[in-house]
């Protein structure tokens, strides 16, 4: 009875964690201000995002898109940024955020953004 006992306090336990972990990393937000470059595996030319983060909140300008130049706004939620022009026409997929990184896919194509230090 007794080893019964403890292994479902281990089970509970177990469970526990996981889901503390869960909720802290979905309350967190990553930390994306500042300013990003880097490009598309087209390459064609170099991205510029600067960024400022009030929360989940993002608020910033993209320069070296083209057309595509001008004020962004978007949320972060855990390890995921989404991005959208400010007349709203568009919103890019979840983009992953790892430390001083941003990748994911866009139009099609591999993006990878570094903070600038």
């Amino acid at each position: 009875m007794l080893y019964v006992l403890k292994q479902a306090m281990l089970v509970f336990l177990g469970l526990s964690i996981v889901m503390l972990t869960g909720y802290a990393s979905a309350q967190a937000p990553g930390d994306v201000s500042g300013t990003w470059t880097g490009g598309t595996l087209r390459g064609a030319s170099t991205l510029t995002l600067v960024l400022k983060q009030d929360g989940q909140k993002v608020t910033g300008t993209l320069t070296g898109a083209g057309t595509d130049d001008g004020p962004v706004t978007g949320t972060v939620q855990g390890g995921t940024i989404r991005l959208r022009y400010d007349d709203g026409r568009q919103t890019t997929p979840s983009l992953n955020v790892k430390g001083d990184q941003i990748e994911g896919m866009l139009s099609g194509t591999s993006i990878t953004l570094k903070r600038v230090k």
